[in-house]
């Protein structure tokens, strides 16, 4: 029997949007899809454009879509009724799912005003067998106060987490002299491995990691109200700036041009799903009307449009182990605003968010769609591993967390 936690929308105003927080608790329990879109009625509806082959694909034999037959769930001794998880869930090739989490937030519901303490997120590891490996911030030297933030990465070898810190007075240890953005390096089985400290100039909202260990960080530019791509060594040192339409290739495939608004290009890079594909990097900038691009150390190397079923957009990319393109999609609807929406806020007409519909796969060679399965409401799956799905959620009656297998069928 599957216990999957009852589920609500909850809209968010026009901005930067990171996963939201999934609480098991009973009063506060709800499940905000992943990444919820505010967008125009005019905006991105109907995905980005296919290729001649795959139009002709969406319009004529789009594949009947299965169902999933879920099996037993593994329960692990992690999670409560008080606990909370951020649902930026990611995974390994092991089949390990990784998601951020706050055991207890109850101490912190009755704070406000300037001392309220915010709950720590903690990226955690489900595996196969059963087992919980915690990333648990460490002590840096000349730093304190670590707080990770809201983006990690999972690699073939190691989790990167993003965090910030205090930097103390090296004479006076009391006293804080600047602030800094660091990223904590893990072995999968939760050891640090190393830590690098960023250069102060850089405003991270993304990171990801090729093989090599080489970071690709995607830095806020406040001035120019745009993202930079910066290639950094595994110590943390600047090898390049990246730029996604400077390269021969780009320019062939005109991507600058797609993505006129430069805003939007960098909304959809703040909240990208990235994910390894052996030496290179998948991203997914479907939200800047971008094809999924693939990445390596130099910059674009290949743009793939995915052959979407009519009226559905892409939400995220899905690891996968079988050379497939795996991908979570779904269907944007009109939403009510937020209460207390200001009046220069888009009208209720206007306001839109994204619900996850089905799990398609397309073949990478040229986007085609392969195969469609059905997603009935409630938990979202996180990877394809070994030909079923990979699925996380809290349990109904305690708040354990729960992995559960889905085969199509």
């Amino acid at each position: 029997m599957i216990s999957i936690p009852s589920r609500h929308l909850t809209t968010c105003a026009p901005g930067l949007h990171y996963p939201p927080i999934w609480f098991s608790s009973a009063l506060a329990r709800c499940s905000i899809l992943v990444l919820s879109l505010s967008v125009t009625a005019s905006g991105r509806a109907q995905g980005p454009p296919a290729s001649k082959s795959a139009d002709v694909q969406t319009a004529t034999s789009v594949p009947t879509p299965l169902k999933l037959h879920f099996g037993d769930p593994v329960t692990f001794p992690l999670g409560s009724k008080q606990s909370a998880f951020l649902a930026d869930f990611k995974c390994d090739m092991g089949g390990s799912i990784y998601l951020p989490m706050v055991d207890d937030v109850s101490q912190f519901a009755s704070q406000s005003g300037p001392s309220q303490v915010f709950p720590i997120l903690m990226i955690t590891a489900l595996t196969p067998s059963g087992s919980v490996v915690r990333y648990t911030p460490q002590v840096v030297a000349g730093y304190r106060n670590i707080v990770p933030l809201l983006r990690y990465f999972v690699s073939k070898s190691s989790v990167y987490v993003l965090a910030m810190a205090d930097k103390f007075d090296p004479i006076d240890n009391r006293k804080i002299i600047g602030r800094s953005r660091l990223i904590e390096v893990f072995s999968h089985k939760g050891e640090l491995t190393r830590t690098i400290i960023l250069d102060p100039d850089l405003d991270p909202i993304n990171i990801a990691a090729f093989e090599t260990g080489e970071l690709l960080i995607f830095s806020l530019d406040r001035l120019n109200h745009t993202i930079r791509l910066f290639l950094l060594d595994s110590a943390g040192r600047r090898e390049s700036e990246l730029s996604l339409f400077d390269n021969d290739f780009a320019k062939k495939l005109d991507l600058a041009a797609k993505t006129k608004d430069g805003e939007a290009l960098s909304k959809a890079l703040a909240v990208a799903s990235i994910i390894p594909k052996g030496e290179n990097l998948l991203l997914d900038a479907s939200r800047a009307n971008l094809p999924v691009l693939e990445l390596n150390r130099h910059g674009v190397v290949r743009a793939l449009t995915l052959a979407l079923p009519p009226g559905t957009v892409l939400q995220s990319l899905l690891l996968s182990d079988d050379g497939l393109l795996h991908a979570l999609v779904g269907e944007l609807r009109p939403v009510p605003p937020p209460s207390n929406t200001a009046s220069e806020e888009p009208s209720p007409s206007e306001t839109q968010a994204l619900f996850p519909t089905e799990i398609d796969e397309f073949y990478p060679q040229d986007g085609s769609l392969s195969r469609r399965i059905s997603l009935e409401p409630g938990p979202v799956p996180v990877c394809a591993m070994r030909g079923s799905y990979v699925f996380s959620a809290p349990r109904e009656e305690d708040g354990k967390l729960q992995m559960i297998l889905a085969t199509p069928r």
